[in-house]
C-alpha cells in the first residue's frame, strides 16, 4: 500500500511539474452538527492535500441533507463522497458510483440501527412504542430509516399505523437529543455495538445526558459507510483515484483521529459493491426499489 502510495505521488510530482494542481472535491456525509463535520472535512482535505505533494488540491463540500450529496455526484460537481450505505447505493444506481472503502469500528466492519428511548420512560420493547412518536433520520439513512423501518415491518407492524407521530430529525445528533428532550418518545439512529454500550447517544449527548438513554431495539448488522468515487474521476485519473483510496486506507485510529473525527471510525479497509447487497433487499422489503 506504501509503495502504490508513494508511486502515485511520484507520478503526480512529475505531472505537477509540467501542470496546474489537480483538483479533487470530496464531500461528506452530514450526520450531526455541520460546524463539527466542516472542520473534520476540512482536516481531511488537508491531509489529503499534504500526502500528495501540493500536486492535488482539495474542495470539500457538505451538504444539507443525505440526497444533496447523491445529486452533486449525479451532477458532476464531486469526485469523491463519504456515503452511508444508503446513500452509496442510491449513489451507484443514480450517479454511477463505485464503492472503494467501507469503515471499521471496534474490529467490526458492521454497525447496527437501534431504536432507543429515555430510560424512565416505561418503554422497553418494541410493542410498547404502539401510538408512541418516533424520530427517524432521513428517508436515505440506513440506520436512521431503511432498516429500522424494514424491522418494523418484518415484525408483521405497519409503522404508519403502529406508531403515532413520525417525524424526521435529519441528523443523528438532533433525534438522540430530542429524546433525551421528550420531543419525542424514541429515535432510530445508529449503534457501534447491539450490547446497548456505544451509538449516537453516547457519542453526541453529554455522559449524564447519554446515561438515561437506553436502546430497546436492535436490527440485523449493516455494512460500514462507504468511501466512493465518480466514474469519471476514476476514468480519467485511475492512478490517483488508487492513491487517494491508499491515502485514506491509511489513515488509523489512535494514531491519527482524522477519521475518529469525522464520524468515529477507526480505519477503512477495501469494499466491493455486493457488499451492500443486504442494503438493496432491505429497500426492497420498504417498496423503495424494485
Amino acid at each position: 500500500m506504501k509503495r502504490l502510495l508513494m508511486a502515485t505521488v511520484g507520478l503526480l510530482t512529475l505531472t505537477s511539474a509540467l501542470a496546474a494542481p489537480i483538483t479533487v472535491r470530496v464531500g461528506f456525509n452530514p450526520t450531526q452538527n455541520s460546524d463539527q463535520i466542516n472542520a473534520a472535512a476540512k482536516a481531511i482535505g488537508s491531509y489529503l492535500e499534504d500526502k500528495f505533494g501540493g500536486t492535488i488540491t482539495v474542495q470539500t463540500f457538505v451538504p444539507t441533507d443525505y440526497r444533496g450529496l447523491i445529486e452533486a455526484m449525479r451532477g458532476g460537481k464531486l469526485d469523491f463522497a463519504f456515503y452511508p450505505p444508503d446513500g452509496y447505493v442510491l449513489a451507484h444506481q443514480d450517479a454511477g458510483a463505485q464503492v472503494l472503502l467501507k469503515s471499521v469500528r471496534n474490529g467490526s466492519p458492521f454497525y447496527w440501527s437501534a431504536i432507543v428511548v429515555r430510560k424512565d420512560s416505561g418503554i422497553n420493547k418494541l410493542a410498547d412504542l404502539e401510538g408512541k412518536n418516533i424520530a427517524w433520520i432521513d428517508p436515505n439513512s440506513a440506520a436512521g430509516y431503511t432498516f429500522p423501518r424494514a424491522a418494523v415491518i418484518q415484525a408483521g407492524l405497519n409503522p404508519d399505523k403502529f406508531f403515532g407521530k413520525q417525524v424526521y430529525a435529519g441528523k443523528h445528533d438532533a433525534a438522540v437529543l430530542s429524546v433525551f428532550n421528550k420531543s419525542v418518545d424514541a429515535a432510530a439512529t445508529f449503534a457501534n455495538d447491539n450490547k446497548n454500550v456505544s451509538g449516537s447517544w453516547t457519542q453526541y449527548l453529554k455522559p449524564d445526558q447519554a446515561s438515561q438513554l437506553k436502546a430497546i431495539f436492535y436490527t440485523r448488522p449493516i455494512p460500514g459507510d462507504t468511501f466512493a468515487v465518480s466514474p469519471q474521476f476514476d476514468k480519467k485519473y485511475p492512478a490517483l483515484t488508487k492513491g487517494i483510496a491508499a491515502a485514506i486506507r491509511s489513515i488509523k485510529d489512535p494514531q491519527s483521529k482524522l477519521l475518529m473525527n469525522l464520524y468515529t471510525i477507526n480505519y477503512m479497509v477495501n469494499a466491493k459493491d455486493s457488499d451492500y447487497d443486504v442494503v438493496r433487499d432491505t429497500r426492497k422489503v420498504l417498496g423503495l426499489d424494485k
